[in-house]
Protein backbone atom coordinates (compact mmCIF):
# COMPACT_ATOMS: atom_id res chain seq x y z
CA UNK A 1 0.00 0.00 0.00
CA UNK A 2 0.88 3.18 -0.67
CA UNK A 3 -0.95 5.10 1.80
CA UNK A 4 -3.36 4.07 4.90
CA UNK A 5 -6.42 5.77 5.52
CA UNK A 6 -6.63 6.11 9.58
CA UNK A 7 -10.63 5.82 10.46
CA UNK A 8 -12.03 7.25 13.83
CA UNK A 9 -15.34 8.02 14.56
CA UNK A 10 -15.91 10.53 17.06
CA UNK A 11 -17.92 9.59 19.96
CA UNK A 12 -19.27 6.49 17.74
CA UNK A 13 -21.19 4.64 20.22
CA UNK A 14 -22.72 7.09 22.14
CA UNK A 15 -23.88 8.75 18.62
CA UNK A 16 -25.57 5.87 17.25
CA UNK A 17 -29.16 7.45 15.59
CA UNK A 18 -31.87 5.23 16.88
CA UNK A 19 -34.53 5.75 13.72
CA UNK A 20 -31.75 4.90 11.92
CA UNK A 21 -30.30 1.53 13.73
CA UNK A 22 -34.21 0.59 13.93
CA UNK A 23 -34.64 1.21 10.25
CA UNK A 24 -31.54 -1.00 9.80
CA UNK A 25 -32.96 -3.86 11.64
CA UNK A 26 -36.77 -3.69 10.09
CA UNK A 27 -35.67 -4.86 6.94
CA UNK A 28 -34.63 -8.52 8.14
CA UNK A 29 -36.78 -8.17 11.37
CA UNK A 30 -39.89 -8.84 10.70
CA UNK A 31 -40.99 -8.81 14.15
CA UNK A 32 -42.42 -5.63 14.93
CA UNK A 33 -43.14 -7.12 19.22
CA UNK A 34 -39.06 -7.24 18.57
CA UNK A 35 -38.22 -4.17 17.50
CA UNK A 36 -40.35 -2.13 19.95
CA UNK A 37 -38.36 -4.13 22.48
CA UNK A 38 -35.23 -3.01 21.33
CA UNK A 39 -36.33 0.71 20.26
CA UNK A 40 -37.96 0.63 24.31
CA UNK A 41 -33.74 -0.56 25.70
CA UNK A 42 -32.44 2.18 23.44
CA UNK A 43 -34.76 4.91 25.24
CA UNK A 44 -34.84 3.43 28.54
CA UNK A 45 -32.38 6.10 29.50
CA UNK A 46 -30.19 5.67 32.96
CA UNK A 47 -30.09 6.52 36.60
CA UNK A 48 -26.89 8.13 37.51
CA UNK A 49 -26.92 9.60 41.67
CA UNK A 50 -30.32 8.48 41.84
CA UNK A 51 -31.26 11.32 38.67
CA UNK A 52 -33.15 10.36 35.87
CA UNK A 53 -31.25 11.31 32.22
CA UNK A 54 -33.36 10.25 29.31
CA UNK A 55 -31.09 8.56 26.08
CA UNK A 56 -31.39 10.14 22.74
CA UNK A 57 -28.95 8.50 20.72
CA UNK A 58 -26.28 6.23 21.46
CA UNK A 59 -26.30 2.43 23.05
CA UNK A 60 -25.98 1.67 26.44
CA UNK A 61 -22.92 1.38 27.91
CA UNK A 62 -22.53 -2.51 29.64
CA UNK A 63 -25.12 -3.90 27.66
CA UNK A 64 -25.61 -6.94 26.17
CA UNK A 65 -27.14 -6.37 22.83
CA UNK A 66 -24.93 -2.78 22.35
CA UNK A 67 -21.95 -4.53 20.82
CA UNK A 68 -24.10 -6.55 18.36
CA UNK A 69 -26.48 -3.18 17.69
CA UNK A 70 -23.35 -1.48 16.97
CA UNK A 71 -22.23 -3.78 14.36
CA UNK A 72 -25.20 -3.90 12.90
CA UNK A 73 -25.35 -0.43 12.87
CA UNK A 74 -21.41 0.00 11.01
CA UNK A 75 -21.92 -2.93 8.75
CA UNK A 76 -23.67 -0.35 6.43
CA UNK A 77 -19.80 1.63 6.30
CA UNK A 78 -18.73 -2.20 5.62
CA UNK A 79 -20.87 -2.40 2.85
CA UNK A 80 -20.41 0.82 0.86
CA UNK A 81 -17.20 0.57 1.06
CA UNK A 82 -16.77 -3.40 -0.05
CA UNK A 83 -19.77 -2.57 -2.91
CA UNK A 84 -19.02 0.78 -4.03
CA UNK A 85 -15.39 2.43 -3.16
CA UNK A 86 -13.47 -0.81 -3.74
CA UNK A 87 -14.47 -1.48 -7.15
CA UNK A 88 -14.43 1.90 -7.94
CA UNK A 89 -10.69 2.17 -7.11
CA UNK A 90 -9.81 -1.08 -8.02
CA UNK A 91 -8.56 -1.57 -11.47
CA UNK A 92 -5.15 -3.63 -13.69
CA UNK A 93 -4.09 -6.64 -12.99
CA UNK A 94 -0.65 -5.89 -12.61
CA UNK A 95 2.10 -2.59 -12.20
CA UNK A 96 3.54 -2.49 -14.99
CA UNK A 97 7.21 -3.43 -15.69
CA UNK A 98 10.04 0.01 -14.78
CA UNK A 99 11.61 0.48 -17.69
CA UNK A 100 14.42 1.09 -16.11
CA UNK A 101 14.87 -1.80 -13.88
CA UNK A 102 14.77 -3.41 -17.34
CA UNK A 103 17.10 -1.79 -19.23
CA UNK A 104 19.74 -2.16 -16.02
CA UNK A 105 19.07 -6.19 -16.39
CA UNK A 106 19.48 -5.80 -20.05
CA UNK A 107 23.04 -4.43 -19.54
CA UNK A 108 23.99 -6.52 -16.89
CA UNK A 109 22.84 -9.78 -19.07
CA UNK A 110 25.38 -7.94 -21.68
CA UNK A 111 28.23 -6.97 -19.39
CA UNK A 112 28.57 -11.31 -18.18
CA UNK A 113 28.19 -12.34 -21.65
CA UNK A 114 31.00 -10.04 -22.60
CA UNK A 115 33.10 -11.44 -18.90
CA UNK A 116 32.42 -8.22 -17.41
CA UNK A 117 31.80 -9.39 -14.02
CA UNK A 118 33.00 -5.95 -12.42
CA UNK A 119 30.61 -3.79 -14.68
CA UNK A 120 27.92 -6.75 -13.45
CA UNK A 121 28.46 -6.26 -10.19
CA UNK A 122 28.09 -2.58 -10.57
CA UNK A 123 24.71 -2.82 -12.41
CA UNK A 124 23.38 -5.17 -9.96
CA UNK A 125 23.96 -2.71 -7.41
CA UNK A 126 21.81 0.01 -8.74
CA UNK A 127 19.16 -1.86 -9.90
CA UNK A 128 18.70 -3.33 -6.26
CA UNK A 129 17.93 0.88 -5.31
CA UNK A 130 14.81 0.31 -8.00
CA UNK A 131 11.66 -1.11 -7.90
CA UNK A 132 10.82 -3.71 -10.63
CA UNK A 133 7.66 -2.09 -10.76
CA UNK A 134 6.14 1.30 -12.22
CA UNK A 135 5.40 2.48 -8.44
CA UNK A 136 3.28 5.28 -9.98
CA UNK A 137 1.14 3.29 -12.76
CA UNK A 138 -1.96 5.25 -13.52
CA UNK A 139 -3.37 2.39 -14.82
CA UNK A 140 -3.01 0.44 -11.25
CA UNK A 141 -4.99 0.83 -8.14
CA UNK A 142 -5.84 -1.10 -5.02
CA UNK A 143 -8.26 -0.66 -1.95
CA UNK A 144 -8.35 -2.56 1.01
CA UNK A 145 -10.27 -2.41 4.27
CA UNK A 146 -10.23 -3.99 7.71
CA UNK A 147 -12.86 -2.61 10.84
CA UNK A 148 -12.50 -3.57 14.02
CA UNK A 149 -15.57 -2.12 16.46
CA UNK A 150 -15.40 0.83 15.68
CA UNK A 151 -11.80 1.15 14.70
CA UNK A 152 -10.75 0.77 10.75
CA UNK A 153 -7.94 1.33 8.13
CA UNK A 154 -7.98 1.17 4.70
CA UNK A 155 -4.83 0.37 2.17
CA UNK A 156 -4.83 2.46 -0.87
CA UNK A 157 -2.00 2.26 -3.64
CA UNK A 158 -2.56 5.19 -5.62
CA UNK A 159 -2.17 8.95 -5.48
CA UNK A 160 -2.44 11.03 -2.45
CA UNK A 161 -4.80 12.92 -4.22
CA UNK A 162 -7.01 10.30 -4.74
CA UNK A 163 -6.64 8.93 -1.19
CA UNK A 164 -7.60 12.34 0.54
CA UNK A 165 -10.98 12.05 -2.18
CA UNK A 166 -11.75 8.42 0.02
CA UNK A 167 -11.21 9.95 2.96
CA UNK A 168 -13.66 12.25 1.78
CA UNK A 169 -16.62 10.06 0.61
CA UNK A 170 -16.51 8.03 3.74
CA UNK A 171 -16.81 11.14 5.91
CA UNK A 172 -20.17 11.91 3.58
CA UNK A 173 -21.42 8.90 3.83
CA UNK A 174 -20.99 8.25 7.62
CA UNK A 175 -22.53 11.88 8.19
CA UNK A 176 -25.19 11.55 5.70
CA UNK A 177 -26.35 7.87 6.20
CA UNK A 178 -25.22 7.13 9.37
CA UNK A 179 -25.37 10.11 11.15
CA UNK A 180 -21.76 10.13 12.62
CA UNK A 181 -18.94 11.98 12.40
CA UNK A 182 -15.35 11.69 11.61
CA UNK A 183 -12.47 12.64 14.26
CA UNK A 184 -10.86 15.55 12.47
CA UNK A 185 -7.30 15.53 14.27
CA UNK A 186 -7.48 12.04 14.18
CA UNK A 187 -8.49 10.39 11.00
CA UNK A 188 -4.89 10.96 9.05
CA UNK A 189 -4.02 9.66 5.93
CA UNK A 190 -0.30 8.24 6.42
CA UNK A 191 2.52 7.50 3.86
CA UNK A 192 3.19 3.61 4.29
CA UNK A 193 7.04 3.01 3.79
CA UNK A 194 7.99 6.16 5.75
CA UNK A 195 4.89 6.66 8.31
CA UNK A 196 3.26 4.36 11.10
CA UNK A 197 -0.50 4.04 11.36
CA UNK A 198 -2.06 2.77 14.51
CA UNK A 199 -4.29 0.40 14.26
CA UNK A 200 -6.12 -1.91 17.69
CA UNK A 201 -2.52 -1.03 19.19
CA UNK A 202 -0.45 -2.07 16.28
CA UNK A 203 2.12 0.26 14.32
CA UNK A 204 0.99 -0.50 10.94
CA UNK A 205 3.67 0.06 7.94
CA UNK A 206 5.15 -1.61 4.74
CA UNK A 207 8.06 -3.35 4.65
CA UNK A 208 10.99 -1.89 2.19
CA UNK A 209 14.34 -4.18 2.06
CA UNK A 210 16.54 -3.46 -1.34
CA UNK A 211 19.62 -6.17 -0.14
CA UNK A 212 16.85 -8.69 1.53
CA UNK A 213 16.44 -11.55 -1.35
CA UNK A 214 14.40 -14.87 -1.00
CA UNK A 215 14.15 -17.64 -3.81
CA UNK A 216 11.17 -17.38 -5.74
CA UNK A 217 8.99 -20.49 -5.71
CA UNK A 218 9.19 -23.05 -8.40
CA UNK A 219 12.31 -21.41 -10.07
CA UNK A 220 15.98 -20.49 -9.86
CA UNK A 221 15.47 -16.64 -9.56
CA UNK A 222 15.42 -14.53 -6.02
CA UNK A 223 12.87 -12.08 -5.25
CA UNK A 224 12.60 -8.86 -2.61
CA UNK A 225 9.88 -11.04 -0.59
CA UNK A 226 9.84 -8.05 1.91
CA UNK A 227 9.19 -5.37 -0.13
CA UNK A 228 5.51 -4.60 0.04
CA UNK A 229 4.77 -6.56 2.56
CA UNK A 230 2.23 -5.42 5.76
CA UNK A 231 4.95 -4.83 8.74
CA UNK A 232 2.90 -4.80 12.61
CA UNK A 233 5.56 -3.90 15.04
CA UNK A 234 5.27 -1.90 18.25
CA UNK A 235 4.50 1.75 18.48
CA UNK A 236 6.93 4.39 19.61
CA UNK A 237 6.70 5.51 23.19
CA UNK A 238 4.26 2.17 24.29
CA UNK A 239 7.87 0.49 25.79
CA UNK A 240 8.89 3.61 27.42
CA UNK A 241 6.12 4.64 28.51
CA UNK A 242 5.67 1.33 30.42
CA UNK A 243 8.70 1.26 31.64
CA UNK A 244 8.42 4.83 33.62
CA UNK A 245 5.84 2.73 35.74
CA UNK A 246 8.43 0.73 37.27
CA UNK A 247 11.27 3.07 37.66
CA UNK A 248 11.84 6.41 39.91
CA UNK A 249 15.09 8.93 38.71
CA UNK A 250 15.85 6.21 35.92
CA UNK A 251 16.18 3.14 38.07
CA UNK A 252 13.76 0.50 39.03
CA UNK A 253 12.21 0.44 42.42
CA UNK A 254 10.29 -1.72 44.61
CA UNK A 255 6.39 -1.65 43.90
CA UNK A 256 4.82 -0.17 47.33
CA UNK A 257 1.12 -1.17 46.30
CA UNK A 258 2.22 -4.86 46.55
CA UNK A 259 4.27 -5.50 49.78
CA UNK A 260 1.58 -6.34 51.77
CA UNK A 261 0.55 -9.10 49.35
CA UNK A 262 1.88 -13.05 49.64
CA UNK A 263 5.53 -13.94 47.41
CA UNK A 264 3.45 -15.85 44.77
CA UNK A 265 0.50 -13.17 44.47
CA UNK A 266 3.10 -10.54 43.81
CA UNK A 267 4.99 -13.30 41.30
CA UNK A 268 2.27 -13.72 39.80
CA UNK A 269 0.82 -10.21 39.42
CA UNK A 270 4.53 -9.31 37.31
CA UNK A 271 3.91 -12.19 35.38
CA UNK A 272 0.08 -11.35 34.32
CA UNK A 273 1.48 -7.90 32.93
CA UNK A 274 4.08 -8.79 31.22
CA UNK A 275 2.53 -11.75 29.94
CA UNK A 276 -0.53 -9.69 29.02
CA UNK A 277 1.78 -7.31 26.54
CA UNK A 278 3.46 -10.14 25.27
CA UNK A 279 0.20 -11.95 24.03
CA UNK A 280 -1.03 -8.96 22.87
CA UNK A 281 1.89 -8.25 20.69
CA UNK A 282 2.67 -11.75 19.40
CA UNK A 283 2.50 -10.24 15.76
CA UNK A 284 4.62 -8.22 16.03
CA UNK A 285 7.99 -8.00 14.15
CA UNK A 286 10.21 -6.17 16.71
CA UNK A 287 9.00 -8.43 19.84
CA UNK A 288 12.50 -8.59 20.80
CA UNK A 289 12.41 -4.73 22.31
CA UNK A 290 10.48 -6.04 24.94
CA UNK A 291 14.00 -7.48 26.66
CA UNK A 292 14.67 -4.25 28.30
CA UNK A 293 11.12 -4.10 29.57
CA UNK A 294 11.17 -7.88 30.89
CA UNK A 295 15.03 -6.79 32.96
CA UNK A 296 13.26 -3.86 34.40
CA UNK A 297 9.99 -5.51 35.62
CA UNK A 298 12.14 -8.54 36.77
CA UNK A 299 14.17 -5.88 38.67
CA UNK A 300 11.50 -4.29 40.42
CA UNK A 301 9.71 -7.46 41.07
CA UNK A 302 12.98 -8.52 42.89
CA UNK A 303 13.24 -5.73 44.88
CA UNK A 304 9.63 -5.86 46.06
CA UNK A 305 10.75 -8.93 47.22
CA UNK A 306 13.73 -7.80 48.74
CA UNK A 307 11.63 -5.10 50.05
CA UNK A 308 8.73 -7.39 51.53
CA UNK A 309 11.06 -9.89 53.56
CA UNK A 310 14.59 -7.30 54.28
CA UNK A 311 16.69 -9.64 52.59
CA UNK A 312 18.90 -8.27 49.49
CA UNK A 313 18.20 -8.98 46.18
CA UNK A 314 20.64 -12.06 45.06
CA UNK A 315 19.04 -13.60 48.51
CA UNK A 316 15.97 -13.31 46.51
CA UNK A 317 17.20 -14.81 43.11
CA UNK A 318 18.73 -17.70 45.37
CA UNK A 319 15.10 -18.13 47.35
CA UNK A 320 13.08 -18.29 43.93
CA UNK A 321 15.70 -19.06 41.17
CA UNK A 322 14.30 -21.70 38.79
CA UNK A 323 13.94 -23.31 35.31
CA UNK A 324 11.08 -23.97 33.12
CA UNK A 325 11.02 -25.71 30.21
CA UNK A 326 8.73 -24.32 27.06
CA UNK A 327 8.24 -26.25 23.84
CA UNK A 328 11.37 -27.78 24.32
CA UNK A 329 13.77 -24.82 25.84
CA UNK A 330 14.48 -23.71 28.84
CA UNK A 331 14.48 -20.96 30.92
CA UNK A 332 14.92 -19.27 33.41
CA UNK A 333 12.64 -18.22 35.74
CA UNK A 334 11.46 -16.83 39.58
CA UNK A 335 9.01 -19.52 41.04
CA UNK A 336 7.27 -20.13 44.68
CA UNK A 337 5.37 -23.30 45.42
CA UNK A 338 1.70 -22.19 46.19
CA UNK A 339 -0.28 -25.37 48.60
CA UNK A 340 -2.90 -26.30 47.24
CA UNK A 341 -6.11 -29.57 48.28
CA UNK A 342 -4.74 -31.31 45.35
CA UNK A 343 -1.05 -30.81 46.86
CA UNK A 344 0.70 -27.77 45.78
CA UNK A 345 0.90 -25.43 42.10
CA UNK A 346 4.11 -23.30 41.11
CA UNK A 347 3.45 -19.66 40.04
CA UNK A 348 6.29 -18.20 37.86
CA UNK A 349 7.84 -15.14 36.54
CA UNK A 350 9.31 -15.21 33.43
CA UNK A 351 9.09 -18.13 30.90
CA UNK A 352 6.98 -16.56 28.18
CA UNK A 353 8.88 -17.12 24.85
CA UNK A 354 9.50 -13.98 22.93
CA UNK A 355 8.36 -15.10 19.48
CA UNK A 356 5.39 -15.48 17.46
CA UNK A 357 4.26 -19.10 19.00
CA UNK A 358 3.58 -21.19 16.24
CA UNK A 359 0.37 -23.07 15.37
CA UNK A 360 0.10 -26.48 17.59
CA UNK A 361 3.00 -25.50 19.96
CA UNK A 362 1.99 -25.24 24.23
CA UNK A 363 2.73 -21.94 26.11
CA UNK A 364 3.31 -21.73 29.51
CA UNK A 365 0.10 -23.05 30.76
CA UNK A 366 -0.42 -19.86 33.62
CA UNK A 367 -3.52 -18.45 32.25
CA UNK A 368 -5.98 -20.83 34.91
CA UNK A 369 -7.91 -18.51 37.07
CA UNK A 370 -5.72 -18.95 40.59
CA UNK A 371 -7.64 -16.15 42.09
CA UNK A 372 -9.76 -18.05 44.51
CA UNK A 373 -6.93 -20.39 45.51
CA UNK A 374 -3.91 -17.67 45.79
CA UNK A 375 -6.41 -15.27 47.99
CA UNK A 376 -7.81 -18.10 50.17
CA UNK A 377 -4.25 -19.88 50.90
CA UNK A 378 -2.88 -16.24 51.36
CA UNK A 379 -5.76 -15.50 53.85
CA UNK A 380 -5.11 -18.71 55.93
CA UNK A 381 -1.22 -17.96 55.94
CA UNK A 382 -2.11 -14.80 57.65
CA UNK A 383 -4.16 -16.93 60.09
CA UNK A 384 -1.81 -19.49 60.88
CA UNK A 385 1.47 -16.61 60.96
CA UNK A 386 -0.85 -15.54 64.12
CA UNK A 387 0.90 -11.94 63.86
CA UNK A 388 -0.93 -8.39 63.61
CA UNK A 389 -0.32 -6.98 60.04
CA UNK A 390 0.26 -3.42 61.18
CA UNK A 391 2.77 -3.64 64.51
CA UNK A 392 3.84 -7.85 64.00
CA UNK A 393 2.28 -8.59 67.58
CA UNK A 394 1.22 -12.24 68.27
CA UNK A 395 -0.43 -11.91 70.97
CA UNK A 396 -4.24 -11.77 71.00
CA UNK A 397 -4.62 -11.82 67.25
CA UNK A 398 -8.04 -11.39 65.53
CA UNK A 399 -9.60 -10.41 61.83
CA UNK A 400 -11.17 -6.96 60.82
CA UNK A 401 -13.26 -7.15 58.29
CA UNK A 402 -15.30 -4.64 56.84
CA UNK A 403 -19.09 -5.18 54.48
CA UNK A 404 -17.24 -2.94 51.39
CA UNK A 405 -14.44 -0.83 50.77
CA UNK A 406 -16.33 1.45 48.78
CA UNK A 407 -17.67 3.21 51.80
CA UNK A 408 -14.47 2.20 53.40
CA UNK A 409 -13.01 4.72 50.69
CA UNK A 410 -16.18 7.45 51.01
CA UNK A 411 -16.08 7.52 54.95
CA UNK A 412 -12.49 8.50 54.94
CA UNK A 413 -12.72 10.28 51.04
CA UNK A 414 -10.30 13.14 51.27
CA UNK A 415 -9.35 13.03 54.80
CA UNK A 416 -5.79 13.32 56.20
CA UNK A 417 -5.68 11.64 59.85
CA UNK A 418 -6.82 7.90 58.47
CA UNK A 419 -5.58 5.58 60.57
CA UNK A 420 -3.11 2.98 59.71
CA UNK A 421 -5.65 0.16 59.44
CA UNK A 422 -7.65 2.45 57.07
CA UNK A 423 -4.29 2.75 54.91
CA UNK A 424 -3.32 -1.09 54.80
CA UNK A 425 -7.32 -2.59 53.47
CA UNK A 426 -7.48 0.32 50.90
CA UNK A 427 -4.11 0.03 49.57
CA UNK A 428 -4.20 -3.71 49.70
CA UNK A 429 -7.87 -3.85 48.29
CA UNK A 430 -8.60 -6.07 50.66
CA UNK A 431 -11.53 -6.50 53.05
CA UNK A 432 -10.11 -8.53 56.01
CA UNK A 433 -6.91 -7.60 57.91
CA UNK A 434 -5.24 -9.89 60.47
CA UNK A 435 -4.72 -7.64 63.66
CA UNK A 436 -3.98 -7.38 67.35
CA UNK A 437 -6.72 -6.24 70.01
CA UNK A 438 -4.53 -3.18 70.38
CA UNK A 439 -4.60 -2.30 67.05
CA UNK A 440 -8.29 -3.10 66.52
Amino acid sequence: SSWFIEGDIQGCFDNINHDVLLSILARDIQDGRLLNLIRLSLKAGALDHCCYHETYSGTPQGAVLSPLLANIYLNELDAYVEDDLIPRYTRGDRRANNPEYERLGTDIRRARKQGDIELAHQLDQQRRQLPSQDTHDPNYRRLKYIRYADDFILGFIGPKVEAEAIKAEIGTFLHTQLKLTMHPEKTLITHAKTQQALFLGYAVSVQHADSRYMPRAGTHTRTRAANGKIRLGIPYGLITETIKRYQRHGKPIHEAGLLHYSDAHIIRTYQMRYRGLLEYYRYAVDQHRFGYLKWVMETALTKTLAHKFKITVTQVYKKYRGQHVVNGRSYKTLQVDVPTDEGSTTIYWGAVPMRVVKPGSKPLDDLKKRDMLLHTNDLVKRLKANACELCRSTQNCEVHHVRKLADLKRRWAGRQDKPAWVHSMIRMNRKTLIVCQTCH
